[in-house]
């Protein structure tokens, strides 16, 4: 069913596992008293973060949307339960999940916390065909961890993943060379893996709607338009998508390690802002040692009351994953953006670091003073050592831990172990 090499088509066999309303259903897993019940998992409201982030499955058939305020969860849906966010539990889940994965491939590339890619092309003597592999997985999941999972069994990553999207809750469904233009071609641009909504609203203006339309428009005149991105979505709305996935022995330096947060008051001086971005760079630089990275360059976003966002980046002379080098260079740029006065209450704010390389040795850029730089590392280093030991609460240089919990943050922040979470948002 796979293997045909027609049009070009390898003989893979790509499996999509997107596990179902994942947060919802871990929270029944930890409070089987919810089963049955509607849910909604939500962010803190005392913390302005008090939207859905996930909804039970009978929560959704009652009009139960992700990003819907609570009050407006609750006025459609009255006997909703809100249940708060469990992130360490939901992190446990998915590595069990995926351990489960890795019994069938070492290629198994997450796609965020509940969603992974799966090549099963060189399983299929020990365990069948994709279709076969893909129940066996999906069964596995459930009798083990209680959990449902949609499969999208196809021939490369982007059509997995719209069979995944088709599939209905503990469901498979198979998109093959032979009924793709079937199941693909009608579905409308947006369940289309690359396009977001302003990619979309340009094509609409083409007056293309569907995914087969966006597969039989010519390259060349779509170039016009999107410029090189054009190749790439013609050729993944025609199946043309030849990525691989990831192999488990293989690690992919990211692109950016970023974190942000949404404040429970808004910000009126430049010294609380100064807290807030001494934390997020806390989290950032904390990330890239852990993962032996570095980056050159640091992007500062902020959102003012009016829910307005505005940003900008600056590129240093040399690579860093020092907290005060990057609060510093945040600082800089904060000044630069934020020059107008009165003070503008800030209600977000984020920062990334991008750029990034596998940590050289400073010592080798002869270029500039580094002393600066590498006494900055040298001090996290010694931080880190003592934090391993003694807790992370035991030292902190922008504040104490009351004024960060004021502030919304959790002070648990070196306990991530995938580089696949490098960015975290407290949104």
């Amino acid at each position: 069913m796979f293997n045909s090499k027609e049009k070009g088509h390898q003989s893979r066999v790509i499996l999509h596992c997107d596990l179902n309303n994942f947060f919802a259903s871990v929270a029944i897993r930890l409070h089987p008293e919810l089963r049955g019940k509607y849910i909604a998992v939500c962010g803190n409201p005392s913390l302005r973060k008090g939207i859905v982030l996930a909804k039970s499955e009978n929560a959704k058939q009652r009009g139960v949307k992700t990003g819907m305020a609570i009050w407006e969860a609750k006025r459609i849906c009255p006997e909703i339960e809100i249940v708060p966010t469990e992130y360490t539990a939901y992190e446990k889940y998915s590595k069990k999940v995926q351990a489960i994965y890795y019994r069938f491939t070492n290629q198994v590339e997450p796609f965020g916390i509940d969603e992974c890619w799966l090549d099963v092309t060189h399983s299929q003597k020990m365990f069948g065909d994709g279709l076969q592999i893909a129940h066996q997985i999906r069964e596995t999941v459930k009798a083990e961890l209680g959990l449902t999972i949609s499969v999208g069994v196809s021939f490369n990553k982007t059509y997995a993943k719209l069979g995944s999207d088709l599939a209905a809750p503990d469901a498979v469904v198979a998109i093959t060379l032979a009924n793709y233009q079937q199941l693909i071609y009608p579905l409308p641009l947006s369940n289309l893996l690359f396009i977001g909504k302003k990619t979309q609203q340009l094509l609409t203006k083409l007056n293309l709607q569907t995914i087969g339309d966006l597969a039989h428009y010519d390259v060349n005149l779509l170039k016009s338009f999107l410029g090189i991105n054009a190749e790439k979505l013609v050729a993944a709305a025609r199946g043309e998508d030849y990525s691989e996935v990831s192999d488990y022995l293989f690690h992919e330096v990211p692109r950016s390690v970023g974190n942000g947060t949404t404040l429970p008051y808004d910000l009126t001086s430049k010294k609380e802002v100064e807290s807030v971005l001494y934390l997020l760079a806390e989290k950032i630089a904390f990330r890239l040692r852990k993962h032996q990275l570095q980056g050159y360059t640091v992007h500062l976003s902020i959102k003012d009351i009016n829910l307005c966002w505005c940003g900008a980046q600056t590129s240093l002379p040399y690579p860093t994953h020092a907290v005060l080098t990057i609060r510093r260079t945040a600082s800089a740029i904060f000044d630069q953006l934020w020059i107008q006065k009165p003070f503008r209450p800030v209600r977000a704010l984020r920062i990334a670091v991008s750029n990034l390389t596998d940590a050289p040795n400073l010592q080798t850029n002869l270029l500039v003073d580094l002393d600066n730089e590498v006494k900055n590392q040298a001090l996290d280093d010694a931080f880190d050592k003592i934090r391993r030991k003694y807790g992370t609460e035991q030292i902190m240089l922008g504040g104490t831990p009351a004024s960060y919990q004021k502030l919304g943050f959790s002070l648990q922040m070196y306990d991530c172990d995938n580089v696949e979470k490098l960015t975290e948002d407290n949104d």
